[in-house]
């Protein structure tokens, strides 16, 4: 039997086996074929469980609202929770304090007490693991900051690390971490101790310093707190670092969706191996006794690799998302949605109970998952996190399909139809649009662009990872304008003239030539994935499961919609009759395409909604492709040979 919801979390428990949890609160049990042998019951108020770790017989995990839980080991029963709201001590609330969405995974297990902070950040609960009783209240070790992670595996040295970067040095015996040293502009995921060589590992997000949005990836510190190394592989979020069990390799990798293998012989950590080809980013890693290597896809697929890296097997996920949703220019009733599986075209219609949502067609196209589409007059444009670019006719016929050099972000079309531009990794690439021949490529500062788009003159409009924007000419390329807007992006867009854009920071508006004139961000707890803007209203999503409305012109807060039974990714305005309130469409993580009318007061907005419906979910096909490294050679990726493929399609 296999999940029927994603799993976001897996730690092996010797003696007992994978443990997995899910978007829904429970946990599984996985056989050695990756098949669910056992579950636990079906939580209240479930929620993604992110934070994870079983001692003593007892499985303890944090759900995103900061709901702590415990089960039996044993049986897999749920036994304990502590609700979010009110296991606190008042005393320590800011005014009107409520929890917070926040997907922290730290839980401290030292001496039979459970150490974990709750829905109040600023709190840490001290909780008997045997008993659940909470014992102490106390202000946060990490502040104002969740704590990420809490690594004691070291028997008197212990770290802990946050969501602002830091890592700290104590001990959960007494309490006190006063050794402190800043290792990233944001969160540290995880914090492992090197036995063989008596030292730390810290997993980066976004780097440090002058490689802030630039590099990022695996920082070691000594055992007095002292950094003593890095390895800077990564252009994206690294989720995990893991040891073997003798310590002699390291696993490590994230969002890039490559997992790095290093060999620790030797005190100089070098990467000896790199896996690539995954359906999806990375999000977690755990060893099992036998050194069996499990990798966690974002998407929720499990694939098991022995310890060199080689393809072992495949849970076989059946998985489905909404990246990005497009109106067609003709009928802006009618719908591109990016998926999963390639895209499907949607359409809104009146029935007799109201608005509905019509699937017209699945186009599957065989690729990796279409991150974003571009709606052409016959047709659209897609780029697929297979480093590929395609273009399909009306009736879903690929035109043709262009590979990249690199992952690409965003794709858009030129105001003529004649060009397409694609954010990627290894800049922005230009393409003809009638058979996808290469342009051009454009490079700022050598940096990894993650969001392009054409302004309505044809120039173009490039946004770097660490937030440098800059202005190409449309006959030669030239500079015309650079502004350095501090904050990494998600998409980017025209409109009226104006460029509009998501990320880090909230949803900005931008006059080309001037800078930033506008911004939305009031209660958004996370980054501002998407956002559709009207002549009077900004609705953004947030990776905190929220959706928000703002006044367009005076940016007045209007509504908050949080705590949503899905990751919401994609957004469009689908218009109405005049005089008709608007409706947005939402394409969410697993598929669910859910349907709100935007019910607005002079103060205030209502997310009323109409409609949900699912797409079918398919399980992903990959190809795994492994590198080695020559070691003599300082660059990882030079002269990588291939060695190994395999092919799987649940």
């Amino acid at each position: 039997m296999k999940p029927t919801d994603r799993i976001v979390r897996i730690v092996y428990v010797d003696g007992t086996g994978l443990l997995a949890s899910d978007t829904h609160g429970r946990i599984h049990l996985l056989d050695a074929r990756l098949d669910v042998v056992a579950s636990s019951p079906a939580v209240p108020q479930g929620r993604p469980v992110y934070g994870l770790t079983a001692a003593d017989g007892w499985v303890i995990g944090k759900d995103r609202m900061g709901a702590i839980l415990r089960w039996s080991l044993d049986t897999l029963e749920l036994v304990d929770r502590l609700d979010p709201a009110t296991v606190c001590d008042p005393s320590l609330l800011l005014p009107k304090e409520r929890p917070s969405p926040v997907s922290s995974r730290g839980i401290g297990i030292w001496e039979g007490r459970v150490f974990v902070t709750s829905g109040y950040h600023r709190q840490m609960l001290v909780v008997d693991l045997h008993t659940f009783e909470v014992l102490e209240i106390r202000p946060n070790i990490c502040g104002p900051s969740p704590m990420e992670w809490a690594c004691t595996d070291h028997p008197t040295r212990h770290a802990v690390s946050d969501k602002k970067g830091h890592l700290r040095f104590g001990s959960f015996t007494d309490g006190s971490f006063p050794d402190l040293v800043k290792l990233d502009d944001g969160n540290i995921h995880r914090v492992r101790y090197d036995a063989r060589h008596d030292r730390f590992w810290a997993t980066q997000d976004f780097g440090a310093g002058e490689n802030a949005d630039i590099a990022n990836g695996i920082v070691i510190v000594d055992a007095a707190g002292e950094k003593e190394a890095e390895s800077l592989f990564a252009r994206d979020d690294v989720e995990f670092v893991t040891f073997s069990r003798d310590h002699l390799r390291a696993y490590a990798g994230g969002f890039d969706g490559e997992l790095h293998i290093f060999d620790n012989t030797d005190r100089e950590p070098r990467i000896a191996r790199t896996v690539t080809g995954f359906p999806h980013q990375l999000s977690d890693l755990t060893v099992g006794a036998g050194g069996e290597v499990y990798v966690l896809c974002q998407d929720g697929e499990v694939i098991e690799l022995d310890a060199e890296g080689n393809f072992v097997r495949a849970m076989g996920f059946a998985r489905q998302a909404v990246w990005d949703i497009q109106p067609s220019p003709e009928d802006p009733r009618t719908l591109y949605c990016a998926t999963d599986t390639g895209v499907t075209v949607v359409r809104v219609r009146d029935s007799g109970a109201g608005p509905m949502l019509d699937v017209a067609a699945e186009h599957r196209t065989g690729f990796g998952f279409t991150r974003r589409v571009a709606p052409l007059r016959s047709g659209w444009l897609g780029i697929t996190r297979d480093h590929r670019a395609f273009r399909s006719d009306t009736d879903g016929t690929i035109r043709w399909s262009r590979e990249l050099p690199a992952l690409p972000h965003t794709v858009a079309a030129d105001p003529d139809g004649g060009r397409v531009l694609v954010a990627t990794n290894a800049g922005a690439v230009e393409l003809d649009a009638a058979d996808g021949r290469p342009l051009a490529t454009f490079s700022v500062d050598g940096l990894p662009v993650w969001a392009a788009v054409y302004t309505p003159d044809g120039d173009r409009l490039l946004i770097t990872r660490n937030g440098v924007i800059v202005l190409l000419d449309r006959a030669d390329g030239s500079v015309r304008w650079r502004f350095d807007q501090g904050e990494y992006p998600k998409r980017l867009w025209m409109r009226n003239g104006r460029a509009y854009l998501t990320g880090d920071g909230g949803v900005k508006e931008l006059i080309i030539g001037e800078g930033v004139v506008a911004r939305w961000l009031k209660l958004l707890s996370n980054t501002v994935e998407n956002a559709v803007v009207t002549d009077d209203l900004v609705c953004a999503s947030s990776y905190g499961m929220q959706l928000a409305a703002y006044d367009y012109l005076t940016g007045a807060f209007l509504g908050l919609l949080e705590d949503l039974p899905d990751y919401p990714k994609a957004l469009s305005i689908v218009p109405q009759d005049t005089g008709t309130a608007p409706h947005l469409l939402v394409g969410c993580r697993t598929g669910l395409l859910s349907l709100y009318r935007l019910d607005r007061g002079p103060k205030k907005l209502r997310f009323r909604k109409l409609r949900d419906h699912w797409l079918p979910r398919r399980p992903a096909a990959y190809v795994l492709e492994h590198h080695a490294h020559d070691h003599d050679h300082d660059h990882a990726h030079d002269r990588e040979h291939h060695d190994h493929s395999a092919r799987t399609s649940a």
